[in-house]
């Protein structure tokens, strides 16, 4: 099955005088927040268009519970590089949004943003014959509860318990909800790039952050994302050429 894939990078101006740290936060919820404030004044436009307006925000609007499925629209902070990626109806739904935007808009007070399209990808997700290697920036792999079954491990396990876990999310999640099949994937630890993953807490949970390369047997499109918080950047693959 192919997957359509559309990145834009979100270029944001500030006011003379104004400072950085006060409207880009260090992760992406700024940036969904900001498109979600467009997505809402032109829902009507958006809705007579075909466009499922859940997929800016990943909540059912009825009931507000966050959606179980893949989401269709990533938000992404790559090192302040920042990027909004749509799969799918993501890809529709941010091309009808940002077309309407083909110049710099207002996002507050002292702040514009413009929309400039980075990368746009139909391909497929399918066994290769050998192993590509990916980096993952960020990985919210173990929460609390592995956290001690990751530290009473010898250093085998570790890499055994991150390389099954992996698995898990792209056969479990990502190839799940996007209705890929691929049989018997594989995947290996080729290098971690911190000698020590780093606690984090994201939305009240605790968990360990990993920065790693990683090899499988499958072709995989840049910018898609693995693990928790994937909607916001958190876990997000390129490849390594």
């Amino acid at each position: 099955m192919m997957i359509k894939l559309l990145t834009y990078q979100v270029k944001p101006y500030l006011l003379l005088g104004e400072s950085a740290e006060s409207y880009l936060k260090p992760n992406a919820e700024w940036i969904r927040d900001m498109v979600n404030q467009l997505m809402v004044r032109h829902r009507q436009h958006l809705v007579k268009a075909g466009v499922d307006t859940s997929l800016f925000h990943n909540h059912d609007e009825a009931s507000s519970h966050t959606l179980t499925t893949y989401p269709r629209i990533i938000y992404q902070n790559n090192n302040g590089f920042f990027m909004v990626t749509g799969i799918n109806q993501g890809a529709a739904a941010l091309s009808e949004l940002f077309g309407l935007y083909p110049q710099p808009v207002a996002a507050g007070k002292n702040m514009m943003v413009s929309f400039v399209p980075y990368r746009s990808l139909e391909t497929e997700m399918v066994k290769t014959g050998e192993m590509i290697r990916y980096a993952i920036h960020n990985y919210l792999a173990l929460d609390a509860k592995t956290h001690k079954q990751y530290a009473d491990s010898t250093a085998a396990q570790k890499i055994s318990l991150l390389e099954d876990t992996i698995l898990k999310h792209l056969t479990g999640d990502l190839f799940h909800y996007l209705d890929v099949v691929v049989d018997e994937p594989a995947v290996e630890i080729v290098e971690m790039l911190n000698n020590e993953p780093r606690s984090m807490t994201y939305k009240n949970h605790h968990y360990l952050s990993f920065n790693l390369v990683f090899a499988a047997n499958v072709l995989l499109p840049d910018f898609v994302a693995l693990g928790n918080g994937k909607a916001f950047g958190y876990g997000m693959i390129e490849r390594i050429c």
